[in-house]
């Protein structure tokens, strides 16, 4: 199975020096972004295509942390073999968690997959907890570091305690 050697198509705004990118393949990307954004490891995601699999999600992920098989295993998508090329999904479509909700939408810049206070994985992780996934960890470090507003906080918190997966 070969990977990316580099993470060329998502900003590197916290990539590790060693930063790896992966496919993976599921039904819909929207809930690949949500599944895997919480993820240890997780740099950033992006939503999109390759050949042979119309819906995947290229994950950017720290090696020291994850690698392909554990992203696999735990979210229960298929990995991309080989190293086709990514296409990435029209702009409406990414973070389409976030972006898609009114009172949060405006802190996501649609540029390369999404930045929130100008970091991949701030806006990976809160698209994800939009949506229902991650931990209350994640989830108050996100609030930190978003620099959300008091009633932001609070529609987010009761975004993903009421859709919270477990």
């Amino acid at each position: 199975m070969k990977h990316n050697d580099t993470a060329k198509d998502i900003r590197p705004t916290e990539q590790c020096a060693n930063s790896r990118s992966v496919q993976l393949a599921m039904d819909c990307y929207w809930t690949g972004e949500g599944t895997l954004g919480p993820l240890p490891g997780v740099i950033s995601t992006q939503a999109g295509s390759c050949t042979g699999y119309f819906e995947t999600v290229q994950v950017i992920y720290d090696p020291a942390l994850t690698n392909p098989e554990k992203l696999r295993a735990t979210s229960g998508f298929r990995l991309v073999k080989g190293n086709p090329k990514f296409r990435p999904a029209r702009k409406t479509q990414q973070k389409y968690y976030l972006q898609n909700t009114k009172g949060l939408s405006h802190v996501l810049i649609l540029n390369r997959g999404g930045l929130v206070e100008g970091s991949t994985t701030v806006a990976t992780q809160m698209n994800a907890l939009v949506g229902g996934y991650g931990t209350p960890e994640i989830l108050k470090d996100v609030i930190k570091k978003a620099r959300l507003v008091d009633s932001e906080a609070k529609l987010l918190s009761r975004l993903y305690k009421a859709r919270r997966k477990h």
